[in-house]
């Protein structure tokens, strides 16, 4: 049996729809508002953070100073930026090593710090950075020294 709609009912229908969007409305509204208040802001970390001399056997030292990465009369710039787990440094050519020789190319243009996934990254500072070899599958740590 098919559900026949008269003109009352249709009128109900209007009628609740148009009573309740000034209600529903303002309140999402609260409650997203309230959301948003809630949430704690992300404070992307001081470029600071990350200066320092980070050294490895394989390679020469890589210096970190002002959001430039210099090595070998070499240089990039830089940000540091916050990532899931961390702080992580970000540059715009790639970088790896490659025969012993830090090289600014590449598909890798993130480096994290300290390899340390679960620490507060604000509560800690820059320990090391890890590098990844272009040809292996292996990682370099650079201690920082300084």
């Amino acid at each position: 049996m098919a559900f026949r709609s008269t003109p009352e009912d249709e009128a109900i229908f209007y009628a609740f729809g148009a009573g309740i969007m000034p209600v529903l409305i303002p309140g999402m509204l609260l409650v997203f508002g309230i959301i948003y208040l809630a949430m704690p802001r992300s404070v992307p970390p001081p470029q600071s953070w990350a200066d320092g001399t980070y050294v490895n056997v394989c390679c020469a030292p890589l210096v970190l100073r002002n959001g430039v990465l210099e090595t070998q009369g070499r240089s990039t710039r830089y940000v540091v930026s916050e990532a899931k787990y961390g702080y992580q440094l970000e540059v715009p050519t790639g970088i790896g090593v490659q025969l012993g020789v830090v090289r600014f190319e590449g598909s890798a243009v993130i480096v994290h710090f300290n390899n340390d996934s679960m620490a507060r990254p604000a509560l800690r500072e820059a320990k090391s950075l890890h590098l990844f070899d272009l040809d292996k599958l292996t990682s370099y740590e650079f201690v920082k020294v300084r």
